[in-house]
């Protein structure tokens, strides 16, 4: 790591920013809710919803292609943990951090 440069600067120089939509899946099997991923890293992505998960809470992310048609049509499903939600818009929008636990497809 660089002089001066800190580990949040290094993690966000990792990340690459994205607009897909995503399909969250709990893992009880409780309704799909939906949102978008607004950037994406080999270990994590961020995603704003109207979905409130319990701190820690695991669940299956389905992550859309882009609409442009260049790349793979079917969706990156991986399975994912919560380490941060942030209130973005009052009851309506949320801001989660999570990190990738598995590749799924």
């Amino acid at each position: 790591m660089k002089a001066g440069m800190s580990d949040h600067n290094q993690r966000d120089a990792l990340r690459i920013p994205v607009k897909c939509k995503v399909k969250i899946r709990p893992l009880d099997f409780g309704p799909a809710y939906y949102g978008h991923c607004t950037d994406l890293s080999v270990t994590g992505l961020t995603v704003e919803t109207n979905y409130v998960p319990r701190p820690d809470e695991k669940f299956d992310l389905f992550v859309m292609p882009p609409l442009d048609g260049a790349g793979p049509r079917e969706p990156l499903a991986v399975r994912v943990k919560v380490v941060r939600c942030h209130q973005i818009e009052q009851g309506a929008v949320y801001e989660l951090g999570l990190s990738i636990l598995k590749v799924i497809r």
